[in-house]
């Protein structure tokens, strides 16, 4: 097992053990907190969701499983004309595990995935977001401008857009790929980076290009870049719908 990395089958292998899953849920959940305050988001963020996701999937699983189980058919109840059967067993053994780990796991991982939640959102006001010149009509393809201190790279983009806005992991359905980096002053234009990277790659005549400035040092890869990407998609998705209600509402005229 990977030492920063929890298993997706943690709760059940390699053994199913009340006082080991609780060491290796808080061992995992301290590594993560260290991360947090080195301010490295992602994968970090998936990770706790995805866990999440698999905890409530497998309690679910489990109900409906004890729930099909047969009972003991009791009587009948004369007045309410129903079925009287015998109270549900209760989990023994390792399913009685399995219960007290979801139980204390549960929480846990809610706990630490709002912390990474609250610093998300603070860290996301510390970057600075803004459409470079002139936009084409379809924004869904482009360049990103990633601009820390004096040092600016360059990805271009390209996303596939979903209707649900709620879910925030459907931003990683932006693809991005490294172009160049570039020094820039304080007062250099991004218009001027821009009319550089169109004019030598010319395969993108008319971009959409957004800047993004951070006022503090962040992880590129963990953090800058996620976020980027997350401001990115959420511009698009609202312009190209605000288009389409537009569009409509032009036909329906």
């Amino acid at each position: 097992m990977e030492g920063r990395v929890l298993p997706k089958d943690w709760i059940v292998a390699p053994a199913i053990d009340l006082e080991l899953k609780q060491y290796v849920l808080l061992g995992y959940l301290q590594r993560v907190r260290e991360k947090f305050c080195e301010h490295k988001l992602y994968p970090y963020l998936h990770e706790l969701r995805d866990h999440l996701d698999e905890l409530a999937e497998l309690r679910r699983r489990k109900r409906a499983l004890e729930a099909g189980t047969a009972r003991e058919l009791l009587g009948i109840d004369p007045q309410e004309r129903v079925l009287q059967f015998a109270p549900q067993l209760t989990p023994e053994g390792p399913l009685a595990v399995i219960d007290e780990v979801i139980g204390f796991a549960l929480p846990e991982l809610h706990g630490q995935l709002a912390q990474g939640e609250a610093l998300r959102k603070r860290l996301a006001e510390r970057i600075h977001f803004a459409p470079v010149g002139l936009m084409p009509l379809d924004t869904r393809n482009g360049y990103l401008f990633l601009r820390q201190g004096p040092e600016m790279r360059v990805y271009v983009y390209g996303t596939t857009l979903y209707p649900d806005t709620m879910d925030e992991r459907h931003y990683r359905r932006v693809r991005t790929g490294y172009v160049t980096t570039c020094t820039v002053g304080l007062l250099d234009p991004c218009e001027r980076v821009k009319a550089e990277i169109v004019r030598y790659r010319p395969e993108l005549p008319n971009p959409a290009v957004f800047c993004f400035e951070s006022d503090m040092d962040l992880p590129r890869i963990e953090t800058f870049m996620p976020l980027a990407k997350q401001l990115v998609y959420h511009y698009i998705q609202k312009e190209f719908h605000s288009g389409a209600a537009a569009a409509s509402d032009g036909i329906s005229a």
